[in-house]
């Protein structure tokens, strides 16, 4: 009796593992290798195309897509990340909040999906994660070091130690892992065409903010 009953919950277990890899390998990210991230190099100057990694990536899904392009300008290499949220095409950059909190909330979520694995900050998103609402927030090792607020777009310049992204609640949805406290990174968010972008510029040195200048929000 008693091992029937081990039987019929190690059967329900695999059903669950099973039934969850399926669910994750139809709504999770779909690996695009330089197709689709060539449709973001509008948002780059023409005249620093040439200075783009060819090997960029793209992670796609029903509901965003995250191309990362790696910028050389022969002094410094920096790392692009470029992320469209569909979902937040009629979002007004006046409802972004950027808040400082001493607890972001768990780093590794139960189950969970890792984007940007190659690069400086391996994103983690909760799984069937959504964003309905983007609230930033920082942890207090975190440095600003300037913020920018124009038509065109809203962010910072800061060191960063640890940053997440929550929802309307105010629940944790997606967390960005830095591998180098203090990473010195350059975050934007704009609106194009009527289409909402995080773009983020990492680095392992600091850099000079008008990094910017290559790109092409102006539009």
């Amino acid at each position: 009796m008693i091992k029937m009953k081990l039987k019929h919950i190690v059967i329900v277990v695999i059903a669950i593992i099973a039934a969850i890899t399926i669910l994750q390998f139809y709504t999770g990210h779909r690996a695009n290798f330089r197709t689709e991230s060539k449709k973001y190099l509008f948002l780059f100057k023409d005249s620093v195309i040439k200075n783009i990694d060819s090997l960029s990536t793209s992670s796609v899904s029903d509901y965003d897509v995250l191309s990362d392009f790696i910028y050389h300008n022969g002094e410094n290499k920096y790392y692009v990340t470029i992320w469209e949220f569909k979902d937040l095409k009629n979002y007004s950059l006046e409802d972004v909040f950027i808040e400082k909190k001493s607890v972001l909330g768990e780093s590794e979520f139960r189950l969970q999906e890792t984007l940007n694995t190659n690069g400086p900050c391996p994103i983690s998103l909760k799984f069937l994660y959504k964003i309905d609402g983007l609230t930033l927030n920082l942890d207090e090792n975190s440095r600003v070091i300037k913020e920018f607020n124009s038509k065109e777009y809203k962010g910072f310049y800061a060191l960063i130690d640890r940053m997440s992204i929550c929802d309307k609640k105010g629940l944790p949805q997606i967390y960005f892992n830095f591998a180098q406290s203090q990473t010195p990174t350059i975050l934007l968010l704009s609106k194009i065409h009527g289409r909402f972008f995080f773009i983020m510029i990492n680095s392992k040195n600091e850099f000079d903010e008008k990094i910017i200048d290559i790109l092409n929000l102006n539009q």
